[in-house]
């Protein structure tokens, strides 16, 4: 089933070598226009390389661009004048998921919250990467390395819920499951 996706997930699975867990457990990603702007077109100007990864999962069709229709343009007006706190390309991922009732993935708590007080289903990167060892497409050995390898580059994981989800991952073939992180 597709999954619409904010910035954030796009970038952190493609630094760290893991976007293509999206096309295996969602098989299409949808993104609005300005995620793409934020993730590919600025990323380039950059020079980081995770946008031309993204860019090149665009070329391949499987992440796919969507543009709001004129009431969707409406309800993304009314989001950006009352949640100061909702950047553009969240708030554009959250009206198309609310549009196309997908799953949205999102990292940034404010747009996260904001989400879900609509009533829409959202996830995290990390959510992919448990998801993907629960489905076998990666080991607990690459699970662990991937997360660690992430908050290493930047990706902002409470100290915590860090060392809750490794013990986690560690232990994972012992109880083939996660208590409720």
């Amino acid at each position: 089933m597709p999954v619409i996706s904010d910035t954030s997930p796009l970038i952190w699975l493609a630094k760290v070598g893991k976007i293509t867990l999206l096309k295996d457990l969602f098989v299409e990603v949808i993104i609005p226009q300005e995620v793409y702007i934020e993730a590919v077109e600025k990323g380039l100007q950059y020079g980081f390389t995770d946008a031309q990864t993204i860019k090149e999962c665009i070329n391949e069709g499987w992440i796919k661009l969507s543009k709001l229709n004129s009431k969707d343009q409406s309800i993304l007006q009314k989001i950006s004048e009352h949640a100061f706190e909702i950047h553009s390309g969240e708030a554009q991922a959250i009206v198309l998921a609310r549009e196309m009732k997908l799953l949205l993935l999102m990292d940034e708590s404010a747009g996260r919250a904001f989400a879900e007080a609509w009533g829409l289903k959202v996830k995290g990167t990390i959510y992919v990467i448990i998801t993907a060892l629960r489905k076998g497409l990666i080991s607990e050995t690459d699970a662990k390395e991937t997360v660690l390898t992430m908050v290493t580059k930047g990706f902002r994981l409470e100290p915590t819920l860090l060392a809750r989800l490794i013990i986690e991952i560690e232990n994972y073939h012992l109880k083939k499951g996660f208590s409720r992180l």
